[in-house]
């Protein structure tokens, strides 16, 4: 989709992003005030552990969402209001820089092998092995 229609990039970077973002274990918090979410009380000085991967992936805000679908509404990767991450514009650009210039580069790539992720506070990849399509 990307190759044929290169315009699409940021949305798809937005979308991977949101799908499986490098905090989906969680972050912790702490309620400054007591708060209701959901019919439950949060007393005040609680530490909690939000979830923005499961948040992302909410199916009361996100249709099926286990499935790509570039141009969906915003989602909570970086956070939001004063915890809103201040490296998510670089790091928007970095994804539509290596992603665009990949898929204009090297059009016909497969995956060598599955890819290996690196479990720690910050997910990433530990490796993403392609190859050229036969």
């Amino acid at each position: 989709m990307l190759i044929n229609d290169p315009i699409m990039v940021p949305d798809a970077v937005e979308e991977l992003l949101r799908s499986d973002g490098p905090f989906a274990l969680g972050i912790s918090r702490v309620a400054t005030t007591d708060v209701e979410i959901g019919g439950v009380t949060i007393p005040r000085s609680s530490q909690i552990t939000v979830s923005l991967g499961a948040a992302n992936r909410d199916p009361s805000r996100f249709s099926d969402p286990d499935v790509l679908q570039p141009g969906r509404d915003p989602h909570v990767t970086f956070g939001r209001g004063i915890h809103y991450c201040v490296g998510a514009r670089l790091a928007r650009i970095e994804g539509e820089i290596a992603f665009g210039t990949l898929l204009r580069r090297f059009p016909e790539l497969a995956l060598a092998a599955e890819p290996e992720w690196r479990e720690a506070f910050i997910r990433g990849l530990a490796s993403f092995r392609v190859r050229p399509k036969p």
